[in-house]
């Protein structure tokens, strides 16, 4: 139950995805009784699933000890359809604008560094600067203009972005390492430990270190987050009843039933 509620409160962005978590609020702890053989496969998905909290992908040996036979046949089977409307228009490329930023940020990285060399210095320039202050002024200098592009980028206000794209935007903040506000004095702090950086890169200020879950890996985390919540909600209750829902849960359940059939439908792109 640990690993499911971390799943479905704190993992990747569920709003396009019909899913089985949706309709569960994963508080009633009253179980069914299984045999001993269900106890050994529960653990084994309970391991799988830990896989997926960490958004990595379930090596396929722990899929194939997690679910039965049948449950198994039916996950391969997932990957020959979309599970959502916006399977088929993602893309696995960090958008051009995210490398265009991390190029200005390691070049303060190299600055910052420099700067570091210097900290003991003393002679100073004809403007008064010591080596390190003017490394640093630098450095600040590429933070500066990094996070000035990065939050034009994500900020969809349009009394702020005569141009903004939610899309792009959420694109952008799915391979950040933490969240950036753009309003005005909320920006990130511009320096070494304070711009955003790409998740799972190599950096001592990186804030997390695994990757994004986007395009193909995307589609296989889904498959394998929904296999597995399926079969573990499986052997813990008896049966899962929609009247469980609030009226607005059904209506938001419907809603993304209706979009999957139009994915399923019309899966090529306007």
């Amino acid at each position: 139950m640990f690993e499911l509620r971390r799943i479905k409160y704190e993992g990747v962005d569920d709003s396009q995805y019909p899913h089985s978590l949706f309709s569960i609020d994963l508080d009633s702890e009253q179980f069914t009784s299984i045999q001993y053989a269900d106890v050994v496969r529960l653990r084994s998905i309970v391991v799988a699933l830990k896989h997926i909290v960490q958004q990595r992908a379930v090596p396929e040996r722990k899929m194939r000890s997690a679910l039965t036979d049948e449950q198994f046949t039916e996950y391969v089977k997932s990957y020959d359809w979309d599970m959502s409307h916006v399977e088929y228009d993602d893309r696995d490329d960090m958008p051009w604008q995210l490398v265009h930023y991390m190029e200005m940020v390691r070049d303060g990285d190299k600055y910052t560094r420099i700067a570091n060399l210097f900290k003991r210095s003393k002679k100073r320039d004809g403007l008064g600067r010591t080596a390190f202050e003017r490394y640093e002024s630098k450095a600040s200098g590429y933070y500066e203009e990094a996070v000035m592009d990065l939050c034009n980028y994500v900020d969809t206000d349009p009394k702020r972005n005569p141009n903004p794209d939610s899309k792009l935007a959420g694109e952008i903040l799915r391979w950040l390492d933490r969240d950036v506000n753009p309003e005005p004095g909320f920006g990130p702090d511009i320096g070494a430990e304070g711009v955003p950086r790409i998740r799972g890169t190599k950096s001592i200020y990186t804030q997390i270190d695994t990757h994004p879950v986007v395009g193909v890996r995307l589609r296989k985390h889904w498959r394998q987050r929904e296999a597995l919540s399926k079969a573990a909600l499986e052997l813990l209750y008896d049966e899962l009843e929609e009247d469980m829902l609030t009226d607005e849960q059904r209506q938001k359940l419907q809603q993304r039933r209706d979009a999957l059939s139009a994915s399923n439908l019309h899966p090529e792109k306007d």
